[in-house]
């Protein structure tokens, strides 16, 4: 965790802890998940990202007439705190999202119904003495990093400076850090400094009831994924998460399981898709969860290749627990595997007209 956001967060895990205890036993009795909400909240903690989820959490209980939602993408998806919360209706029980699968350092959120400038601004008049939202500025000579980042990335930077805002003007499509003379100086371009300030990125969605038509056919969005759809015909709710995952993949498709399933090899139902698809592989052949969690973070960051000493133990631990060659060689060719909350948030989104409400 980032030292200057240390005292926001802490107030989180308070604050949070006693509206996950109130909230939580509405929807389940089960104090093994109770356990599992509060090593999400350690988790978010440590990562320095839980005062998010609560600034998440207060604005929809500030607007709760009005039809606000939220659209997360990423592993966050993962955490079953969010769904308690009614933050999100991503299920991870459900769809079997382990939480041990977050590792997203920005939150990325589309609001449903609502719009970035409310939100931002609603933090301002909040959290005033504490925290500033920046719009982060591009070099536009710099057309690489440009395509990188979006220009709808936050800075989030603690208050350094005056209250008064004659002695500290609104600060516009700049961004400031503290230097070491402890003066505040303009940064360029903001994402050279994101290993110093957390950064978020805060979009809109247009509300489902506003397409022209209805159902999963809209989680399809490019014709990379229409074309694997067309292959494996996809029906329910559950295959066009495999599909919009699998679209998003590095070499899980083309050059690996396109061909299996031509010839016959692989189905829809066995289709690795998504870093889910791996571990559940994986504990279904009896291998530890804590080896399985780390073989599985080797394999969806391609380094099967990068690191053949280590894969051919991980190689050795597979066979000995009689995982299937044809898998084992799956695994070796990825280099970049979709997680499947985003793609359970995706389907949700376009089959719920109410938006998560």
């Amino acid at each position: 965790m980032l030292e200057k956001y240390e005292h926001l967060n802490m107030n989180a895990k308070i604050y949070l802890f006693d509206e996950l205890k109130e909230k939580f036993f509405l929807k389940y009795k089960n104090l093994d998940l109770f356990r599992r909400c509060n090593k999400e909240l350690d988790l978010l903690y440590d990562k320095g990202l839980l005062f998010l989820i609560e600034i998440f959490y207060k604005y929809k209980e500030y607007h709760s007439r009005l039809p606000i939602s939220y659209h997360f993408r990423g592993t966050i998806n993962n955490l079953l705190l969010l769904y308690v919360l009614d933050i999100t209706d991503v299920d991870p029980i459900k769809y079997n999202l382990p939480y041990e699968l977050f590792n997203d350092s920005t939150i990325c959120v589309d609001l449903i119904h609502a719009i970035p400038l409310d939100f931002l601004s609603y933090v301002g008049r909040n959290y005033y003495d504490e925290l500033r939202f920046v719009y982060g500025t591009h070099e536009k000579e710099d057309i690489e990093e440009i395509n990188a980042f979006e220009d709808n990335h936050y800075l989030l930077i603690p208050f350094f400076g005056y209250k008064d805002s004659k002695d500290c003007p609104m600060l516009k499509d700049i961004s400031l850090r503290l230097n070491e003379d402890l003066i505040l100086e303009t940064v360029d371009d903001y994402r050279k400094y994101k290993d110093e300030f957390l950064t978020i990125r805060v979009d809109e969605k247009q509300p489902i009831s506003d397409y022209e038509e209805k159902g999963l056919g809209n989680v399809l969005t490019n014709d990379f994924e229409k074309e694997i759809a067309e292959i494996l015909q996809p029906k329910t709710i559950r295959d066009y998460i495999k599909v919009k995952s699998i679209g998003h993949g590095t070499d899980v498709w083309n050059y690996n399981q396109d061909a299996l399933v031509a010839e016959g090899k692989i189905t829809l139902e066995n289709l690795i898709a998504t870093r889910e698809d791996i571990l559940e592989y994986l504990l279904d052949h009896s291998i530890d969860r804590d080896m399985a969690l780390e073989m599985l973070n080797f394999i969806r960051k391609g380094r099967a290749k990068k690191d053949p000493t280590k894969w051919d133990e991980y190689v050795g631990i597979m066979k000995e627990h009689n995982c299937e060659d044809m898998f084992i060689d799956i695994f070796s060719k990825i280099l970049f595997i979709f997680g499947r909350g985003q793609a359970v948030s995706e389907c949700l989104f376009v089959v719920d007209e109410n938006n998560y409400i």
